[in-house]
């Protein structure tokens, strides 16, 4: 369940580690990593889920599938979801905790 962790604090980390090497406020760095990884991590279960759209009711073709599927997130399923929403809080807890000490 916690695999999207890792995932989205080392994406978070290189971000703060690349704002350092251009010598971008720590906030900022930790913040703009903090949307980074999160972001990651919503799209590939935006992605999966219009893969298992494909699968269940395409035909296996991405031409029948709407736009919109993907996004539909009462359609994703509970693991999904839960991933998803771990990972964002494991985020913004590290930069919540980096802002107060920068």
């Amino acid at each position: 369940m916690l695999a999207h962790v890792p995932i989205s604090i080392g994406i978070q980390l290189a971000c703060w580690g690349i704002g350092r090497l251009f010598r971008a406020p720590t906030r900022a760095s930790v913040w703009i990593g903090c949307f980074a990884g999160a972001a990651v991590c919503i799209m590939r279960e935006i992605t999966q889920r219009e893969y298992q759209w494909i699968e269940q009711f395409g035909d296996g073709r991405r031409a029948n599938m709407p736009g919109y599927v993907g996004l539909e997130i009462w359609d994703w399923n509970t693991h999904s979801i839960s991933e998803t929403v771990v990972a964002v809080l494991a985020s913004v807890a590290l930069a919540i905790v980096v802002a107060r000490r920068a």
